[in-house]
């Protein structure tokens, strides 16, 4: 059973993973410490559970259930401090409700619960463990934030992607987003969407192309809908070179 841990504490993420060591059929796939973090896991790791704490930082665990495409939405083991929460999980279909400080007691009733639930509604990674290999759900989309407000990107509406510090700029639709991430990780979760990395801090959407133009030196100028020009630059020039069949 492939498990998330969904926590802005440090102290509840590492209690949380040694009970998880107890239980030989848990394999912990990863670990967010916000809601958007959480949002961007579940769509890269596709974990069966998701251990999910409902005050986080940027958002409640409640949010980051709805930010989740239904297909992609792992069975859910809520947690928090606030016992008075625990009407709102089971509301919103939540497996179990655990309230802090976590007992192994308790958390053996929730994963064997929980385990039941899986059980009885594989995912494609059971049907991989049972021999019957399907590949993971590959992401649907990214998370941008705008104005203190988060939004699903879709990969088809995304333009491109450039690096900006600890933070990259998406641009779709006409407007910009930020996202806590890499050039380098998008790159690969949108590998099946027609995304390129053309430059050390820019990936593009090649169904955003309206024209290239050879610039010289190996390099390369695209012309997108938007009305952006992105440069390539040589270091990435094989990479261009085989997606134009040039």
């Amino acid at each position: 059973m492939r498990l998330l841990i969904v926590d802005d504490d440090p102290r509840a993420r590492s209690v949380l993973r040694q009970l998880c060591r107890s239980s030989p059929n848990v394999r912990v796939v990863g670990e967010a410490h916000t809601g958007k973090s959480a949002v961007r896991a579940i769509s890269r790791f596709s974990p069966d559970v998701v251990l999910l704490d409902v005050d986080l930082p940027d958002m409640t665990g409640f949010d980051v259930l709805t930010a989740v495409a239904d297909h992609l939405r792992p069975f859910a083991i809520m947690s928090s401090t606030n016992p008075e929460f625990a009407a709102d999980a089971f509301a919103i279909e939540a497996v179990d409700y655990l309230v802090k400080p976590v007992t192994p007691d308790r958390f053996s009733i929730a994963l064997t619960r929980v385990s039941q639930r899986v059980c009885a509604a594989p995912t494609a990674q059971s049907a991989m463990s049972t021999g019957n290999p399907r590949p993971p759900a590959a992401p649907k989309f990214i998370v941008g934030e705008r104005e203190r407000r988060l939004y699903p990107l879709y990969p088809d509406k995304i333009e491109f992607i450039e690096a900006a510090g600890n933070y990259v700029n998406i641009h779709a639709n006409h407007v910009q987003y930020i996202a806590r991430d890499t050039v380098k990780n998008l790159a690969i979760e949108l590998a099946d969407y027609d995304f390129i990395r053309i430059e050390r801090s820019l990936l593009m959407n090649m169904r955003a192309v309206v024209y290239v133009e050879r610039v010289g030196g190996g390099t390369y100028a695209f012309t997108l809908s938007c009305g952006a020009r992105l440069l390539s630059s040589i270091t990435y020039r094989g990479d261009v070179v085989r997606k134009l069949h040039v």
